[in-house]
């Protein structure tokens, strides 16, 4: 009896290690993706276009800025 529930505990324990194993590489895989840069024209010359590379707006020839992690995430949109 005391080694069935010795072997029960035992796989439990390794069933939940795996359980955080996977939540860690689950975390740093969305970690990535909110890091993703991405840039504008300040003068919105294009309307609300972003690019995924720094350089100049095609349109009035302004330095694309980056725009601000705030204004492309949605998840945190409210109406309150």
């Amino acid at each position: 009896m005391n080694k069935l529930l010795l072997s029960v505990g035992f796989m439990f324990l390794m069933a939940c290690s795996g359980n955080q194993e996977k939540t860690e590489q689950t975390e740093a895989v969305e970690t990535e993706v909110v890091t993703e840069k991405t840039y504008a024209c300040p003068m919105q010359c294009e309307g609300d276009k972003q690019y995924h590379e720094a350089g100049t707006c095609p349109v009035c020839h302004m330095d694309l800025q980056e725009v601000a992690l705030a204004d492309t995430d949605t998840t945190q949109h409210s109406h309150e």
